[in-house]
């Protein structure tokens, strides 16, 4: 198990406003970027990412539940229909990770005092550093495979993987100390602070891939993600 409180993360004001925008624009006007950079500048006192995670070895898979060993014996996560995606893992990696509670904590105040803009570019701030951690964490699990010579399957996470619901979060959280890094799960399966993501990523030899993919495909979102369909438009002939 792993204890991560140094993640260093790199923001940029293009990736913030990407995301406003639904991936729309490419260009902004200088007073909107002016706005986003004051908001990262802000961000940067506030952000404490950390992670916790470790991995397990799997035992075996039935029907649509991931049987982990672990110190304590064995655990059991009901992934759902799409368990086939953890059919080539030996190991998995399991984590989550936060960017700390101030951020959400200075954007609440900023809404209180009806500093509605602010708020807003500062909290989307919040939401592009945590898929920076999150991304950070894909390159350890990724370095991790490397080690043993194996490929890696897509990052998993209840609430977001078709058929494994968030009350899926009790199960997953269980294998980790999460208030070792100021993390807890509410009576709702939902993390808080609330900028936290857990994830699970199978490990092994069988898998073709080096890089940790995308479950975008199996989300309840993907007819509506503006990622998904930027994805498929830069795939397009032409583009």
């Amino acid at each position: 198990m792993k204890i991560s409180n140094d993640i260093s993360i790199t923001l940029k004001p293009e990736d913030v406003l990407l995301a406003q925008y639904l991936g729309r624009r490419t260009t902004f006007p200088p007073a909107i970027m002016q706005s986003t950079q004051k908001a990262i500048a802000l961000a940067q006192e506030l952000l404490a990412p950390a992670a916790v995670y470790d991995e397990f070895p799997v035992q075996g898979i039935e029907g649509e539940e991931l049987i982990l060993s672990t110190n304590r014996g064995s655990a059991r996560l009901k992934i759902g229909p799409k368990i086939d995606l953890l059919y080539p893992a030996e190991r998995v990696m399991v984590a989550v990770d936060t960017i700390g509670p101030a951020l959400e904590r200075v954007v609440e105040e900023l809404q209180v005092d009806r500093e509605t803009l602010d708020a807003y570019m500062l909290d989307s701030v919040g939401v592009v550093a945590l898929g920076a951690v999150g991304e950070a964490l894909r390159e350890a699990v990724q370095e991790r495979a490397a080690e043993l010579g194996w490929g890696v399957g897509a990052a998993l996470a209840p609430g977001s993987l078709i058929g494994w619901p968030l009350t899926g979060q009790r199960d997953l959280c269980a294998l980790l100390p999460l208030s070792s890094i100021g993390i807890q799960l509410n009576t709702s399966y939902v993390l808080e602070p609330h900028k936290s993501a857990s994830m699970l990523v199978g490990l092994g030899p069988d898998y073709p891939s080096s890089q940790v993919g995308s479950v975008c495909r199996f989300c309840a979102l993907a007819d509506t993600c503006w990622r998904r369909r930027k994805d498929n438009d830069d795939s397009r002939p032409g583009n």
